[in-house]
């Protein structure tokens, strides 16, 4: 009889044990990330400097990963699916974020100058210019001039 009285006890401390590991098993599911709140990782991570020198939204944040090329399904709210972070390795390992430095507005006036030096001048004075922006868009223009014709001999 001694050892009945114990059962009982002990069975519901095992019964309640049992019951809140079970209940446990599943956590809260973690909030899901938007495509806006992506988008502002990548271009924060990419160390991309905005024109403005303004804070940038979410969807300025879309737009600019878009116009790289980016591939992005679904509004700024939406969460973001498993297909877009896919999206976004492989437009990584393609060159995305050497694309993310647009050249400013009206770049196309300082595009052609014999010199990197004179086009990065030239670009500083445009409206929403950075050095960031200036010196790559003059580095790769200066790149695209060197590139020798098929009518040209090569020494």
């Amino acid at each position: 009889m001694s050892r009945l009285k114990y059962l009982l006890p002990i069975s519901l401390i095992l019964f309640a044990l049992v019951a809140t590991i079970a209940l446990s098993k599943d956590p809260p599911a973690a909030p899901k990330t938007t495509v806006g709140e992506f988008a502002l990782k990548v271009l924060n991570g990419a160390d991309y400097e905005s024109p403005s020198h303004k804070p940038m939204t979410a969807e300025q944040a879309v737009d600019i990963l878009k116009k790289a090329g980016l591939k992005l399904k679904g509004s700024v709210n939406d969460p973001l699916a498993e297909g877009d972070k896919s999206a976004y390795a492989l437009a990584v390992a393609s060159g995305l974020l050497d694309r993310l430095s647009l050249p400013p507005e009206g770049f196309e006036a300082c595009a052609g100058l014999p010199s990197v030096p004179q086009c990065h001048a030239c670009c500083q004075g445009l409206a929403g210019a950075t050095n960031k922006s200036c010196g790559k868009a003059c580095g790769q223009d200066h790149a695209n001039q060197q590139h020798a014709s098929g009518s040209e001999p090569t020494p």
